[in-house]
């Protein structure tokens, strides 16, 4: 018999499998991105009926198979339930998944997008917040976490850390004036911009969602994270589109 293994892990999304059965896919802390089979879990009688749903965070019991993993038991620690009853934030939790989801792989350390995708649906149910403005928060810092971060703190291409005030995906970030000249980059940042970006990429996790933005700085990171992430990210998002006609 194989052993069983205990994981801590939040469910990115569900999809139904034969008549009774339900496949999710979980990120979790110790073994990356995992996808485990509820047996039974449609049944009105299954113990895994309320805990195999996405965004369920939790410890999950499971034993290891040829391909996979079988659910053997589930201790909720928070369901986000209320991100179902807001169209737009469900819609937004979506996207968090399927972007984490291009992200992580089976076997990664994923401690720290695990925590950062716990912080977001927190965020999330804060009324308080700007759903777009988490969502390029998220973006911003998960890129980082994976190696591909805006370089926001010196010019990416020669290092000074005085003059920088112009942004060019291709380059990776930030340009101090006479490299952006050089390169012919016009898209110039404000400092306001460039703090805000400091700040999403070194303050701690349980702090990021901590401000709010001017509408004139909100176009601007606006525009950065869209154009980094179209520059460095080779997939369409459906979650993406179904937001777009919810604008």
């Amino acid at each position: 018999m194989r052993q069983e293994i205990e994981v801590t892990g939040i469910v990115l999304y569900v999809t139904l499998v034969g008549e009774y059965d339900k496949r999710l896919v979980i990120l979790t802390k110790e073994r990356g991105k995992i996808t485990v089979f509820a047996n039974g879990a449609r049944k009105p009688s299954s113990t895994f009926r309320a805990a195999s749903q996405s965004f369920v965070m939790g410890t999950f019991t499971v034993i290891p198979t040829r391909d996979a993993y079988n659910l053997i038991k589930v201790d909720v620690k928070e369901y986000f339930h209320d991100i179902a009853y807001d169209m737009e934030k469900m819609c937004y939790a979506s996207y968090f998944s399927e972007f984490m989801s291009y992200y992580t792989r089976e076997g990664d350390f994923c401690t720290n997008n695990l925590n950062l995708l716990y912080v977001t649906f927190k965020a999330l149910l804060d009324d308080r917040l700007s759903n777009e403005l988490i969502r390029y928060i998220y973006e911003i810092r998960l890129m980082d976490i994976e190696g591909e971060g805006i370089h926001a703190y010196s010019c990416v291409r020669c290092g000074d850390k005085e003059h920088i005030s112009y942004f060019d995906a291709k380059a990776g970030g930030l340009l101090c004036d006479k490299c952006a000249h050089e390169l012919k980059v016009t898209y110039k940042v404000s400092s306001p911009l460039i703090y805000t970006l400091q700040y999403i990429l070194s303050t701690p996790v349980n702090k990021l969602y901590s401000f709010t933005l001017s509408d004139e700085v909100m176009a601007e990171i606006k525009y950065v994270a869209d154009k980094f992430r179209t520059e460095y990210v080779d997939k369409n998002f459906k979650s993406l589109e179904i937001l777009s006609t919810l604008a």
